[in-house]
């Protein structure tokens, strides 16, 4: 990624994109005024004369021609796609709770994997977006301007899921891109919202993104106040798939075991279904409280569903009681309660272990996101906090898609460090020994004339505070026998991850795991950089040491390739 300076220019358009699981957003600004204002698209195809920040994420393939599709809010005549963001990241771990989901049978059946399917999505988005700004601002003004991409990730996702999100963003046409975790754009916006309105320096305050597919908890203190606000992260993000998205498909689920499979698979082809889906998404869903003894009435219209007294459906209305909807809710609610209690107790156990003057005070939880709009999830999270206020910022929605955009403006608040959420390490061939290696695999090494093993080195260590920007140096050398072919001057290294407590001191299955391959190209280095020596065995080999240099960004990291402090070049990282 371009390590260009945002602030280069005066006159720039900062585009923030916040691809979600059941609703997308777009919001930006100019740079150039002194107190830029931040514009969110309202208006989107499909939902003319009524605006909001968001859209659905969705879209319907023309099943003769894959290149034609709606998206969004527009009419869709064939199978809808939905969920597309989940499968970017297939490895992150689903609740047994979750109903399976048709996407990756629709996606099969098309022949299109979800990296294009993203593609498609995003592109369309972001053509309606600037199509939406075109309208309001002069043209020459807007090619004048340098656009800036910002794009918000969940922060529990891979390294991996990032790299695809990236490449569907620039197979989309937007580039160049910067990453930023989705629940510290919201926490930018949520203070930029409240203009530090209580807050001081030591503070302590947990965010909650409860969104569509995913929720992600991440906790800050207040280091300074002026000239801006500044913020570090305390303990790694954790998170986990219990997003709103999950309601759905277990409505539906509940849907399904009401009716049985029979009259389920000819009601969910109808309109009907289709009403019922949103009356539930749009009101039961966003109403319900927690009160059991409340009705709400799920309507199929025109579905010619069978009349069930038993049941509570009659005239193809059902009656569901609040006990119905807790049931859908409850599993959910478990999940985000723990999710919260392991965030705060980490951010306690932390500062008391630093002898922090306010060890055990946390300021406030913020819940945004879609689904942190909740009224039963504030109340469940009031209820399992009492000391601490639970507060649902002004336009908690669009709370991410803004704080991305920020984050890109000067005078705003920033974020000084982050935590490192796994430990991040190469394997090297080093010299055995004996007392110390006893058990693992040994190998002769001709040019030392020695045996060696492979032991893993960790330069990033799960816990430990990363300032941003910071650079990393990972160091490795090769030995080339004389006379080598230029292509052997490619290098491939493979960062390796890990992600328990203690960080394996070698090598293994199940424990620690690749995370990308880095190439390093060095054959227009200067040849006489390469220390030249004679082996144990007679033959002139050339050692190369070069460092592989990591710099630390909001939600990803950047490689960089350098010999004796000089930055030659960049790295090419494969994330498979």
């Amino acid at each position: 990624m371009d390590s260009l300076n945002i602030h280069e220019s005066e006159d720039q358009l900062i585009i923030g994109l916040d691809f979600g699981t059941t609703f997308s957003g777009i919001a930006y600004a100019f740079t150039k005024s002194t107190k830029p204002d931040l514009v969110s698209i309202l208006d989107w195809p499909g939902l003319e004369g009524h605006k909001q920040p968001k859209v659905p994420t969705v879209i319907s393939y023309n099943p003769n021609d894959k290149k034609s599709f709606t998206w969004g809010a527009q009419r869709h005549k064939n199978e809808l796609i939905e969920g597309i963001k989940l499968l970017l990241d297939p490895d992150q771990e689903q609740p047994i709770y979750i109903p399976q989901s048709n996407t990756k049978n629709e996606l099969k059946r098309l022949g299109k994997p979800p990296l294009e399917v993203a593609a498609d999505y995003i592109g369309a988005i972001y053509k309606h977006a600037m199509s939406r700004i075109e309208a309001k601002v002069p043209l020459d003004y807007l090619h004048m301007c340098q656009k800036r991409f910002v794009v918000s990730v969940p922060a529990v996702w891979s390294d991996k899921a990032m790299d695809t999100t990236m490449k569907a963003a620039k197979m989309a046409g937007i580039h160049p891109i910067t990453l930023i975790k989705e629940p510290e754009a919201a926490a930018l916006y949520t203070l930029h919202v409240l203009q530090e309105k209580a807050l001081a320096v030591g503070d302590a305050f947990v965010l909650c993104d409860a969104g569509g597919g995913t929720v992600d908890l991440i906790s800050y203190e207040v280091t300074n106040l002026s000239p801006k606000l500044e913020l570090k992260e305390l303990v790694p993000g954790k998170g986990g798939m219990a997003g709103s998205l999950v309601l759905n498909k277990r409505f539906e689920q509940a849907v399904r075991n009401l009716v049985g499979d029979d009259q389920f698979h000819s009601l969910r082809k109808t309109t009907g279904f289709e009403q019922a889906m949103l009356q539930f998404d749009r009101s039961i869903k966003t109403a319900f409280r927690g009160d059991v003894d409340d009705d709400y009435y799920v309507n199929f219209p025109m579905a010619r569903l069978k009349d069930d007294e038993m049941n509570n459906i009659q005239a193809n209305c059902w009656n569901m009681k609040g006990d119905d909807v807790k049931g859908i809710f409850q599993p959910l609610m478990t999940d985000v309660q723990r999710l919260v209690d392991d965030q705060v107790n980490l951010v306690k156990v932390k500062r008391m272990s630093e002898s922090h003057p306010k060890a055990k005070e946390i300021k406030a939880i913020f819940l945004v996101g879609g689904f942190g709009s909740s009224e039963y999830l504030k109340k469940c999270l009031q209820d399992t906090h009492p000391g601490i206020q639970v507060i649902q910022p002004h336009d908690a929605w669009s709370a991410i898609v803004k704080g991305a955009v920020l984050s890109q403006l000067p005078d705003e608040a920033i974020i000084t460090s982050s935590v490192a959420t796994r430990h991040y390490g190469v394997s090297a061939m080093t010299e055995y020994e004996e007392s110390r290696d006893r058990g693992q695999e040994k190998v002769w090494s001709e040019p030392d004339g020695k045996y060696k093993v492979s032991k893993m080195t960790w330069y990033i260590y799960q816990g430990e505070d990363l300032e941003r920007d910071q650079k990393i140096i990972f160091p490795f050398y090769r030995s080339l026998e004389d006379g080598f072919a230029s292509d052997r001057l490619i290098f491939k290294d493979e960062l390796v991850q890990c992600e328990t407590m203690q960080p394996a001191p070698y090598p293994k299955d199940g424990v620690t795991k690749p995370n990308c391959t880095l190439t390093a190209d060095l054959r227009s280095v200067d040849r006489s950089l390469f220390k030249t020596r004679t082996g144990p065995n007679g033959k002139v080999y050339h050692d190369v040491y070069y460092d592989l240099a990591i710099t630390i960004q909001s939600a990803n990291m950047k490689f960089g390739l350098e010999i004796g402090a000089e930055e030659i070049g960049s790295v090419g990282a494969r994330y498979d």
